[in-house]
């Protein structure tokens, strides 16, 4: 085995130990690294939700009134953004593309690519300001909002006061929708003990998924976000993605270096959660992998050293399309009638 093969082993090796250390621990009916998700959230108010998803798709957050959270997080899509690269204020076009909101609330090694943000509070305090993202001022919004007399009734409605429009009010209502947007699929009912949940195809797809190693990294509640890793551990996709066209290496390509400016964090990335990966297509961070195939094609070529064949492939796809959740199978299957 080369020396690349060896760290991608040792690394599936302690993420999958991880993972069984979390299913042990949490007590899931079946002995897999993957937990359900539950079917309700509960600890959510309604009101405060219901208000958050108006705010969230409010363009009166940037500062030229352009886009919106949602402008870039668009259900349709698994809560991601089906453009390669994300648009800000301004008409700014970024270098990444925007990961899923959906199910953000369980990711445990920070929020962004980058993990460079702590948890979703600190998410939309800051992305406000930010130049990359916003370009306003939280006094400016607090403002506008104020004087809109249908908000500024749905703030004292859900929060009490006259001064009731304020930044604490409107960061609670905006997080309390992101925690609020949790998709069970068919694959949880699966692993609550339903075993009519997916097909032959998908269970075969996901023991396919266990047995090439992709469940080292994407694990747990989540199937992703929980830790971070180096993205080409056996081999070079930079190099790769220049060669077919898709762009040169830029800044954002040395992840989480570009935060701690560490040696030991050059090209490590958050891993994604794979819930509703289906639906998020471009993929990875730069967008620049068009379909779900050539994405497993490409994690089994840089991150575990293999090449895994179309069959495998097209079965590992059909286990993810049961992560789907099922009011947005549902959602599709009526768009497509």
């Amino acid at each position: 085995m080369d020396q690349p093969s060896r760290l991608a082993a040792g690394a599936i090796a302690l993420a999958i130990a991880a993972a069984a250390a979390c299913v042990a621990a949490q007590g899931t009916r079946r002995d897999e690294p993957l937990l359900p998700l539950p079917d309700h959230v509960t600890d959510v108010e309604p009101a405060k939700a219901q208000l958050g998803a108006r705010l969230f798709a409010d363009k009166r957050f940037s500062a030229d009134g352009s886009v919106s959270c949602q402008s870039c997080h668009l259900p349709e899509h698994g809560g991601a953004d089906p453009r390669r690269f994300s648009v800000s204020a301004f008409g700014k076009v970024r270098e990444l593309n925007a990961p899923s909101i959906f199910n953000v609330r369980y990711n445990t090694s920070g929020l962004n690519w980058t993990a460079r943000t702590k948890d979703l509070d600190a998410q939309i305090a800051g992305s406000i300001s930010n130049p990359d993202t916003m370009a306003h001022d939280w006094g400016k919004v607090v403002q506008i909002l104020a004087a809109d007399p249908q908000v500024a009734a749905e703030f004292k409605a859900v929060y009490g006061g006259d001064d009731a429009v304020n930044q604490k009010n409107a960061m609670n209502a905006i997080v309390s929708f992101e925690r609020s947007l949790v998709t069970p699929s068919r694959f949880d009912d699966w692993l609550r003990g339903d075993d009519r949940a997916i097909t032959a195809r998908e269970r075969r797809g996901y023991e396919q998924f266990k047995a090439y190693g992709c469940a080292g990294c994407h694990s747990g509640i989540n199937v992703g976000g929980n830790v971070l890793m180096k993205f080409g551990i056996a081999g070079d996709y930079f190099a790769d993605r220049e060669k077919k066209g898709r762009g040169a290496e830029v800044d954002l390509d040395k992840g989480r270096f570009a935060v701690t400016k560490k040696p030991e964090d050059l090209y490590a990335f958050r891993v994604p959660s794979l819930r509703n990966v289906a639906l998020t297509a471009p993929y990875f961070h730069d967008g620049a992998v068009p379909t779900l195939d050539e994405a497993i094609q490409v994690m089994g070529r840089f991150q575990l050293g293999r090449e895994i064949p179309p069959r495998d492939r097209q079965d590992i796809a059909a286990f993810l399309q049961s992560l789907t959740g099922k009011e947005l199978e549902a959602t599709k299957g009526a768009a497509a009638r």
